[in-house]
């Protein structure tokens, strides 16, 4: 079957079956990442057991990062699947499946069914993509509002044949519904990509009279609106306003003035990031430049104007994180489209590029390896050779694209997927055996009716998520000996020894001995003569939320429940 005769429902499936291929592998079992990801994961599980809809609750206090519309979603996967990490993530492989059919839909309506194929495509096999479409976290679902809030502009305000005659119609609640999700997913910046799109669009880039009026502009923001105040006026009400000034100001605007948690402010980070983040695509880049350039209108004007946004938006936002642009990323995938859907010829530029990645891959990986052999342990080096697979897996796809005859490129789109899947299925497992709380929660795993649980030191969200309970997270080392003398709390998790991948590469410039960069050692071994009452159990991991390794002793109450 043609490209151009692959029906739209077709085309559907088949994204899905590739979403499914690339997307499910290692997404149930790799343990949930960062610090984001459990707060999402467990918040959702403490709204459903409060009977709460409208505000988020994280180790029984309010979460006030982000609006609902994640936990709304990930809820329905709860009821369906059960409380796991698949089911948690699930939200994010369906907008990513989804964004695909969005690339494809206007790919085929701007250009080809080809174009928009292979622009659906390589979105799914970019490497951003592949990693925030499978976390726990608000971006794809906000990434997908934008998305078919863009679709719905171009279909508005620069139709192909004709204008629906009511002027109600369906792109007109696709946009203001859109909107008003994406609010609700993220923020507003499911705003302001679109708006300064069309800024971009109207006045930087094309520079012609729009059909401003088929927006409705009187009627579509108080659509976008009402959604997001049958939300937030209840939320403002029963936290007295705090949802607004900790969700808006602290994680919105303070955000923007200064890094989170420290970060330093690289100047020209997201053009750096996004040579890593579109990878292997990227490398067409000065053929998509070449061809803009050659064939300018006024729906190449809107592509860019819609990934130039984002760039924009965040060019001087203090907090830097790769994967805030991927709002834009859609644009450069059906960019992509019609490029390749013409010609597959890589130029100098991509060449070099996949020989940089290619030695920026080996080189390093084995390199460090070879620095931190006495001190990494061997369960973590293992993780170096899938994921240098799956980098490498990436750029051998693209190369092939560009180089194969047509029936050998066949069979590599077919058979390198599966192998990528292969990769990050091991990756996914290679970590959750070395994660140090998936270790912990048959010890760790209870209710709060058993008694207090606490943490010292080692005091990762995680814990929260799989121990099904809440965490006291403890400061001092002195309130762990009162509650160890009391003999009334459960659960007690302690840090002995952190070791960073940092640290260690410190120590080898200086050319000092290896040594642990945290050592409570001497503190926690000192609580082992007030714990007549406590099973004491030792575990060592990789924390995922510092990159580094650890080592933890948990204390368990003899008593089977603790009243």
């Amino acid at each position: 079957m043609s490209f151009e005769n692959l029906r739209f429902r077709h085309a559907l499936w088949i994204l899905l079956a590739l979403t499914a291929l690339l997307y499910l592998p290692g997404t149930g079992t790799l343990p949930l990442m960062d610090r984001d990801e459990p707060r999402f994961a467990h918040a959702t599980v403490e709204m459903m057991d409060r009977g709460e809809w409208i505000i988020p609750y994280f180790n029984e206090e309010y979460r006030f990062d982000k609006p609902p519309l994640t936990y709304w979603w990930m809820r329905l996967h709860y009821h369906l699947l059960g409380v796991n990490e698949l089911s948690a993530r699930l939200h994010s492989v369906l907008s990513v499946w989804l964004v695909g059919c969005v690339i494809w839909c206007m790919g085929r309506r701007l250009y080809s069914a080809k174009a928009g194929w292979i622009g659906a495509f390589a979105w799914l096999t970019s490497f951003q993509a592949l990693v925030h479409g499978r976390l726990c976290v608000a971006d794809m679902p906000m990434i997908l509002c934008v998305a078919l809030s863009m679709w719905a502009l171009i279909e508005l305000l620069a139709p192909k044949d004709r204008v629906e005659r009511n002027r109600f119609g369906r792109w007109f609640w696709i946009l203001w519904v859109s909107l008003g999700f994406g609010f609700l997913a993220k923020g507003p910046i499911a705003w302001f990509v679109p708006g300064l799109s069309l800024l971009l669009w109207r006045w930087a880039l094309w520079r012609k009279p729009l059909p401003w009026s088929r927006l409705q502009w009187r009627l579509g923001p108080l659509i976008t609106l009402a959604m997001v105040a049958a939300w937030g006026i209840p939320a403002l009400i029963m936290t007295n306003g705090e949802f607004w000034r900790i969700g808006m100001g602290e994680h919105v605007v303070d955000r923007g003035t200064a890094a989170l948690n420290g970060r330093v402010i690289v100047p020209g980070y997201y053009v750096v990031a996004a040579f890593i983040s579109l990878m292997p695509w990227i490398a067409w880049l000065p053929q998509i430049w070449s061809k803009i350039r050659r064939e300018w209108n006024r729906e190449s004007a809107f592509l860019v104007a819609w990934f130039l946004a984002p760039q924009i938006i965040f060019f001087l936002y203090a907090t830097q994180l790769p994967h805030y642009t991927m709002p834009g990323f859609a644009a450069f995938f059906l960019l992509l489209g019609s490029l390749l859907s013409e010609e597959r010829k890589l130029g100098w530029f991509g060449r070099c590029y996949f020989t940089l990645v290619l030695v920026l891959v080996s080189l390093p990986m084995a390199g460090l390896t070879m620095i931190l052999l006495p001190s990494l342990p061997v369960e973590l080096l293992l993780l170096l050779t899938p994921v240098s697979g799956l980098l490498f897996m990436l750029g051998l796809l693209a190369w092939n694209y560009a180089d194969n005859p047509s029936a050998r490129w066949t069979i590599n789109l077919v058979l390198t997927p599966f192998v990528i899947a292969m990769m990050i299925g091991l990756i996914g497992g290679g970590i959750r055996r070395i994660h140090p709380v998936v270790a912990m929660q048959s010890v760790i795993k209870g209710s709060k009716e058993q008694g207090e649980a606490v943490a010292w030191q080692f005091t990762e969200p995680s814990l929260v998520f799989y121990g099904e309970r809440p965490f006291k997270m403890l400061s001092k080392i002195k309130q762990v000996e009162d509650r160890m003398r009391k003999g009334r709390t459960d659960i007690i998790v302690c840090e002995r020894r952190e070791w960073t991948l940092n640290h260690a590469i410190q120590q080898w410039r200086k050319g000092e001995a290896q040594t642990t960069d945290k050592d409570f050692s001497a503190d926690v071994d000192s609580l082992s003569a007030l714990a007549t009452q406590y099973d004491a159990h030792d575990f060592t991991g990789f924390n995922l939320a510092r990159a580094s390794w650890v080592e933890i002793r948990v204390w368990k109450h003899k008593a089977e429940a603790l009243r």
